[in-house]
This record gives C-alpha cells, sequence and structure tokens, in this order.
C-alpha cells in the first residue's frame, strides 16, 4: 500500500515536472496572436509563437522542425510539436519607415538636408525570414544610401520641382535591392528639403526678377496694343474728318458732367470745312480789305452828342455818298505776249 502511494506521488509529479517543462518549452502557447514570446528570446526581430496559436488575415508563420524550415502556415488554427518545430510569425502589411535626415549634395554643387518616407511590405515570408533578420533597419539604410546617390544626379531646381520623378527613380534603384529579399517597396515620399538660407535668398531674388520681367512683358504687349488701336483710329478719323470734331464734343460733354468745370475749346483750323461746308465761298483779296476800310468813316463823339438831328443828317449823307461812290477800279497789268520775250541776260563773268 505504501509502495502504491510513493508509485502515485511519483507518477503525479513526473507529470506535473512535464507540464511545467512543456509550457516552458512552447513559449508561452497562451499568449496572444501576434505578441512576443516569453519563454526564449526570438530568432532575430522576427516573433515566435506557441505550439498552438491563430494567425490573423494579415500573418503568416514559417514552421521550423530541428532549424529546418518545412512549412508555411496560412491564416488559421496552427499546430506545432514542442520543443522540436518553431513558429515565427511574418505580418504582411504595409510599414511606414521614416528616413531621418540626410545631407547631400546636388549636381550644381549645393548642400541640402532631405527628410523622406518609406513604405514596405513583405511579399515572400519565407524568403525575407531567411535572407534578413530586421527587414526595418535593412530598407532604412538601403534607404538613406540611394536617397545621397538619387540626389546626386538632379540639380537644384529639378530637386524642387521633380520630387515625383526623383521618388520613382528611388524606388526603382530600391526594388532591384529588396524584391530578391521578398520584400516589396510600394512607395517613397520626400517630406522636407532643407536649403541654406544664402541659397533660399538667392532663390527669392531670382523669383522676384522673373515676376519683374513677366510684369514688362505684360506693360509691354499692353502698349502695343494701344498703339495698334491708336493707329486704326487715326486712320479711320483721317478718311472721315467728322469723327474727330464728333469725339471733341463727346469729351466737353463728359466734362461739363462735372461741378465747376471751366472748359477750354479749340477749334480746328479748318473747322468751317468739315463735313463740305465752306467750299463755294468767296475768297477776298487785299485790295478789297483796303478799299473796305477806306469806306469807313468816323464821327466824333462831341457831334453826336449835341445835336441828334445833325447826327442823322451825317448819317443821311454819309449814306448818299455812298451809293454814289463806286468801288475801286484795279488795274490789271496787261500779259506779256509770248512772241515778243525779251532774251535772258547774260550774268556770266567778263574777263
Amino acid at each position: 500500500m505504501v509502495l502504491l502511494e510513493l508509485l502515485l506521488g511519483a507518477a503525479c509529479g513526473l507529470i506535473a515536472a512535464g507540464l511545467i517543462l512543456g509550457l516552458k518549452a512552447a513559449g508561452g502557447m497562451f499568449s496572444a496572436a501576434g505578441g512576443e514570446p516569453t519563454a526564449y528570446p526570438p530568432r532575430g526581430t522576427w516573433p515566435r509563437r506557441g505550439w498552438v496559436t491563430i494567425l490573423d488575415q494579415y500573418e503568416r508563420a514559417i514552421k521550423f522542425r530541428f532549424g529546418k524550415p518545412i512549412k508555411l502556415n496560412g491564416v488559421g488554427l496552427a499546430f506545432r510539436w514542442p520543443i522540436i518545430d518553431m513558429f515565427l510569425a511574418v505580418d504582411i502589411r504595409d510599414r511606414p519607415e521614416n528616413i531621418p535626415g540626410q545631407v547631400c549634395i546636388t549636381k550644381d554643387n549645393v548642400s541640402i538636408k532631405v527628410d523622406g518616407v518609406v513604405y514596405w511590405k513583405v511579399i515572400d515570408p519565407m524568403t525575407s525570414v531567411l535572407a534578413v533578420s530586421d527587414p526595418a533597419t535593412v530598407i532604412r539604410q538601403a534607404t538613406m544610401s540611394t536617397l545621397r546617390v538619387v540626389i546626386g544626379e538632379f540639380t537644384l531646381d529639378e530637386m524642387l520641382s521633380k520630387r515625383e520623378t526623383i521618388a520613382n527613380r528611388m524606388e526603382d534603384i530600391l526594388d532591384g535591392f529588396s524584391l530578391p529579399l521578398g520584400i516589396d517597396v510600394t512607395r517613397i515620399d520626400i517630406t522636407d528639403v532643407v536649403i541654406p538660407t544664402d541659397m533660399q535668398r538667392a532663390i527669392a531674388r531670382e523669383a522676384e526678377a522673373q515676376r519683374e520681367r513677366k510684369a514688362r512683358l505684360r506693360r509691354a504687349e499692353g502698349e502695343v496694343e494701344a498703339v495698334k488701336n491708336l493707329a486704326y483710329a487715326a486712320n479711320t478719323m483721317a478718311q472721315n474728318p467728322e469723327l474727330l470734331e464728333l469725339r471733341r464734343l463727346q469729351t466737353v460733354g463728359e466734362l461739363g458732367m462735372e461741378q465747376h468745370t471751366l472748359i477750354t475749346l479749340v477749334l480746328p483750323y479748318d473747322y468751317g470745312k468739315l463735313g463740305g461746308v465752306g467750299k463755294g465761298m468767296k475768297g477776298f483779296t487785299v485790295e478789297d480789305n483796303e478799299a473796305f476800310l477806306a469806306s469807313l468813316k468816323t464821327i466824333d463823339a462831341d457831334d453826336l452828342l449835341n445835336t441828334e438831328g445833325d447826327f442823322h443828317a451825317v448819317i443821311e449823307s454819309e449814306e448818299k455818298e455812298d451809293e454814289d461812290e463806286s468801288p475801286p477800279v484795279v488795274d490789271e497789268a496787261p500779259a506779256p505776249e509770248s512772241d515778243n520775250l525779251p532774251a535772258a541776260p547774260d550774268f556770266g563773268d567778263t574777263e
């Protein structure tokens, strides 16, 4: 009886010790999915799972038996033998990786500081687990070196205006490095470009000069259009002189709408001929003007004030004299005959 109790106690002790050892060897069988192991340190940076685990939609697990990969477990419930098997979980979602500021030299020898971010994901879990231990560090270091190389292929102006082209160029280079490792670089963004203060002033002056150039060109184009319109208006007014007078009257009317405005109207010298007016008017010669002035008579102011009757008499007598007088006759010199013209005098030098 005593021997039986000893045997049962030893059996219970062995079973309890086996359970404890099994739990430790399982590496945390009751840990949550995606959690860190509790018993052994992880192999590299890939997380380890217990001998019974559940894989989410975004997870895959590599089963190692005695250190050799034998299977890729997908979504759902997964089992492994304690001690002899091991699970390494792989997250296949996109992961962002910040790129710290890198001092780069452009093609035109300008030193700038560039920050960025790279997005990557695991596309072949088996290859990535066997190839790299810390994929985040590998991608970050590769992106930093590639960034410095690609920036050196572009000038500062191209760097500021062609960020998408630079990002595509970096992505092509990184894909050639990461795809053999089972990792795909999905996107690269250049978030910030820090330019030296002196270069910022130079860029500001250049931009200001470009704006001034465009403003001068616009002003010159406006002047050309104005000159063309003025030339067209001048040609139209030259063909129709009446338009100039109509325009002048319109301007006077616009000025007259304002209060307390003094308007000086200057008429053209051919004002009477506009529109064909004055074409048949008679012209006066110098002799006609002298005859008109001689016919004028002056009357003294004293005689005009003394007697009104004398004034009327004088007026009547002057009217009679004007009627009797005939207009002055201007003698015209006879035109010389063309046949009896004298010979031209000789003004040559005499010896």
